[in-house]
């Protein structure tokens, strides 16, 4: 189903989705990260649920098992 932006934005905006982390905790080793291209992956946490990019942070980061 087609998100609007609008949904996407209010989804960044909860999640605390961030371009940049303090520290190691990125996108990119996130275990809900699933990379598409270089550097751009998708999110498959459920208040995710969104492209985004592998440097990326958010409040749901998870390590891998």
């Amino acid at each position: 189903m087609p998100q609007s932006v609008d949904e996407l934005k209010t989804r960044a905006e909860q999640a605390e989705l961030s371009d940049v982390s303090t520290d190691q905790s990125v996108c990119g080793n996130c275990r809900f990260y699933a990379e598409m291209v270089e550097g751009i992956g998708y999110c498959s946490h459920r208040a995710v649920d969104m492209v985004v990019g592998e440097p990326w942070w958010c409040k749901f980061w998870a390590a891998k098992d």
